[in-house]
């Protein structure tokens, strides 16, 4: 099912690469504002499902693809910074700031899967309005294989001195989900890509050090699902990120046996039902 009056249109920043954005009113009044962040190497056309869910209960959803993602410009799964993200989200922000599909009355909530998850952690802090909430679904904090030393050092120097190197991801969609017409539809995709690059690798592990670093200065709610048997990210970096986490009203699931892809999954209902309840309550205080 696709949102109702979801559009699709360009956000241009001169030098900074232009930004794919779908924005989906709320069905009725409006409670309050997502910002949702997809993962890596897909976009937020693959998010629809969810977006409906979230605009019948009242919620307007605005669905970005990041910097070399989507439809965006950029090159494929590169950054220079991973807070070029983080730049996106507020340029975003910027563009709707007098949009009346997403009211800047109501107040705004963070919604991000995988990598998405990483960038809204780093978003929580610095953006220009403090976030209701952070809801994460399977956060990149780490990687689900752990990296030798030797590994971690190539990277490192490949990320410096070819930035723009690539090398294969090794995911497929039977790695993300247990649903098999999804995962044939993310291999079929021609907006995704099969690859990462150096310069990726390098500011992404940063970015990962850094929000464990700052998780004990994090104080909105945190709502975190996370796939039990996850081929992708590593639940273990997820856990410990969580424990670092200083907010008082914090919460962590993890799914046994589920994929990376929860909200992909066969019974991915119940989770969205579950990030939509959440939203609600921190929207209404």
């Amino acid at each position: 099912m696709n949102p109702a009056e979801s559009s699709l249109e360009f956000v241009e920043r001169g030098s900074e690469p232009r930004l794919a954005l779908r924005v989906d009113p709320a069905e009725g009044p409006c409670s309050g504002r997502v910002l949702l962040v997809h993962g890596f190497a897909e976009h937020g056309g693959r998010y629809d499902e969810l977006a409906g869910l979230l605009q019948r209960r009242g919620l307007a959803i605005a669905r970005p693809d990041l910097r070399g993602h989507g439809r965006s410009g950029g090159a494929r799964g590169y950054c220079r910074h991973f807070d070029e993200y983080v730049a996106d989200l507020q340029a975003t922000l910027d563009h709707l700031a007098k949009d009346p599909r997403f009211p800047s009355t109501v107040p705004l909530a963070l919604l991000g899967h995988s990598m998405g998850g990483l960038v809204a952690t780093r978003a929580a802090t610095r953006l220009g309005e403090r976030p209701a909430g952070l809801a994460l679904s399977a956060p990149f904090f780490g990687v689900a294989r752990a990296l030798s030393g030797v590994e971690r050092l190539l990277g490192g120097v490949a990320g410096r001195i070819a930035p723009g190197l690539r090398q294969p991801s090794g995911l497929r969609g039977s790695d993300l989900t247990h649903d098999a017409e999804i995962a044939a539809r993310y291999d079929a995709d021609p907006l995704g890509f099969p690859h990462v690059t150096a310069g990726w690798f390098l500011a992404v592990t940063r970015a990962q050090a850094a929000a464990l670093e700052e998780a004990p200065s994090l104080s909105l709610p945190v709502l975190c699902l996370a796939a039990g048997d996850d081929r992708a990210v590593s639940v273990a970096a997820t856990e410990a990120w969580f424990r670092a986490v200083g907010s008082q009203e914090k919460s962590l699931e993890i799914l046994p046996g589920w994929f990376h892809e929860i909200l992909n999954e066969p019974e991915r209902s119940r989770v969205a039902g579950q990030f939509a309840d959440a939203l609600l309550l921190w929207m209404a205080r």
